[in-house]
């Protein structure tokens, strides 16, 4: 048999058929590939929830090897300006000269000072630290004032934010908000529900999940980052599919998409 003959009636179920298909294609794309409001604002609450407190978990961090300690000491005794070297450097050249002439922990957990030698340190908090390195200068010097604090927050941040790599936040605390500001924020396409923490702790590391978008993540232990952490702000599926991240992309792409489908079903039509 051979083929029906192109009729204006059947030409015009054709281009009916390719109105619908033009319609739910660009349909199917704007939900797929948009990004809706709700991922990517910070700190959703209820509506129904009247104001509270969100009381902050605040974590003892337990030094590890290779953290940079800022150790101040005062005392009558002359002897002690052989420790302040990182003291001086610290009011004269700012956070960044203080942290660079801090004491370092090394490998075996020990942090060496003068006259004192090696101290080990290492799965202490800070305030033990303290308490350490106080007792044992307290056999040399009388009336001896010690003050032990991290030289700075370390972290590392990737994926998909503006700026991913190594930062050093030059204060005692910071909220996982101030570490992904200094990054540029996460991008339009990352996952805000789902940004991972990995932790390290002396016996290895863990991995946290937490949603941004949530005020609840005022309440986790993660709001406080720490030192060394690292933390990884994933895509969302629609970058992973190669979509285009507002409307005005997801349409043009799925126009050029569906006019080169068309260019095809038109050519093979023709033959």
């Amino acid at each position: 048999m051979g083929a029906l003959p192109k009729t204006p009636y059947f030409a015009e179920i054709n281009r009916y058929s390719m109105r619908k298909i033009l319609a739910f294609a660009l349909l199917g794309a704007l939900l797929s590939g948009c990004v809706s409001n709700k991922k990517l604002t910070y700190l959703q609450r209820d509506e129904s929830s009247t104001e509270e407190l969100y009381e902050i978990q605040r974590t003892k961090y337990l030094v590890q090897p290779n953290d940079i300690l800022s150790i101040r000491i005062r005392s009558l005794d002359p002897s002690t300006q052989l420790f302040t070297a990182s003291q001086t450097g610290n009011l004269n050249g700012g956070d960044l000269v203080f942290y660079l002439n801090g004491y370092t922990i090394d490998s075996e957990g020990n942090v060496e000072l003068p006259i004192l030698g090696k101290v080990y340190v290492e799965g202490m908090t800070i305030e033990d630290a303290e308490l350490a390195i106080r007792e044992g200068l307290g056999e040399y010097f009388k009336e001896i004032f010690v003050s032990v604090q991290l030289s700075g927050i370390r972290f590392s941040i990737v994926g998909d934010v503006g700026r991913p790599g190594k930062y050093t936040i030059y204060q005692n605390q910071a909220t996982i908000f101030e570490a992904i500001a200094l990054a540029g924020d996460g991008r339009i396409t990352a996952n805000r529900q789902e940004v991972e923490i990995i932790r390290q702790y002396p016996e290895g590391s863990r991995i946290f999940t937490v949603d941004l978008t949530s005020s609840e993540v005022l309440r986790s232990e993660t709001y406080l980052i720490q030192p060394n952490d690292i933390i990884n702000v994933k895509p969302l599926h629609v970058k992973s599919y190669g979509i285009g991240t507002t409307g005005f992309q997801t349409i043009a792409l799925s126009l050029s998409t569906i006019a080169n489908i068309l260019l095809i079903i038109t050519t093979v039509n023709n033959l």
